[in-house]
């Protein structure tokens, strides 16, 4: 049968149609597994190698300066190497135990050699604590001049002198040392505890209140600090000043002597007084009462 060519037009229209309409259903398709996608949570797993690990001494607990360090003081931890600084970091445990702490340590922290002093066979030798050159000497004091109940162990003071001139015509007071530790007060420990042992002598001989009264208080000198205190400890009398915990500033003196005092004259204290004053009005139930503050 011989096709028309009506016929192959027909037919071609329809083949054209039938493309159309495929290409068209896949576009649809496309578009709808794209949005499908770019709306689906896409999970990515990262795969990393396991890191290397060192050990690290961290505190167990909060440790006080001069507490010697017990094995059960401390912990160790494994840490990753990358990105983390470790020098002087303590690593073996066994180094530090038997060791006393040199600054306050609190639980958590990782040991540092800086923070850690020497061995310490009795825990009473203040010694341990002493760095290369320093020299611990003790003073006795009162609680008048020597803020007893008021100081603790790394507390920092100034030491005041009151002596006469070299002529021997005057009174003189004058700061000779400034910034200077404690170490240790009286009978107590570096933790501020007064020892077992001490507290059932001062029980049986009754010496709390002497305790109280006069004490002795280590301080942390060098060489030409600890030969000024004990020339002042035999000239005359000293007094200790506290400081405030970041006050570490030297302030140069020529101290004061009793004619200074004399001529020194008290200012009264500048007071500037209000141009307007500030008016407050106080109600109470159908009573208003107009009060001006100063």
């Amino acid at each position: 049968m011989k096709l028309q060519r009506s016929d192959l037009i027909l037919y071609g229209i329809a083949l054209l149609s039938s493309v159309l309409a495929v290409s068209l259903v896949y576009g649809y398709v496309e578009n709808r597994v794209s949005e499908a996608e770019s709306k689906a949570e896409v999970k990515t797993i990262t795969v990393i190698e396991k890191p290397e690990l060192r050990s690290v001494v961290v505190a167990n607990r909060d440790l006080y300066r001069g507490e010697k360090i017990n094995i059960d003081d401390i912990k160790v931890l494994m840490v990753p190497t990358e990105g983390v600084i470790t020098s002087g970091v303590v690593v073996n445990p066994d180094s530090i135990v038997g060791r006393v702490a040199k600054q306050p340590i609190y639980a958590g922290e990782w040991m540092i050699e800086q923070k850690v002093g020497v061995l310490d066979e009795d825990e009473s030798r203040v010694e341990s604590l002493l760095e290369e050159n320093m020299r611990a000497m003790r003073i006795p004091v009162s609680a008048e001049s020597g803020l007893l109940g008021m100081l603790n162990p790394s507390d920092h003071v100034d030491v005041i002198s009151v002596f006469e001139s070299a002529d021997g015509k005057r009174m003189i007071s004058r700061t000779i040392l400034q910034n200077i530790e404690v170490l240790s007060i009286g009978q107590t420990n570096r933790m501020g505890k007064l020892d077992e042992e001490d507290a059932q002598k001062a029980h049986q001989n009754h010496e709390g209140e002497a305790f109280v009264k006069a004490s002795m208080i280590a301080l942390n000198v060098d060489t030409s600090q600890a030969e000024q205190l004990a020339l002042a400890m035999n000239v005359g009398a000293i007094h200790l000043a506290l400081r405030g915990p970041a006050d570490v500033n030297l302030i140069e003196t020529d101290g004061v002597n009793v004619k200074v005092m004399e001529r020194s004259k008290q200012r009264p204290p500048k007071y500037k007084p209000k141009t307007n004053r500030d008016v407050i009005q106080i109600m109470q139930g159908d009573k208003v009462q107009e009060v001006i503050t100063r």
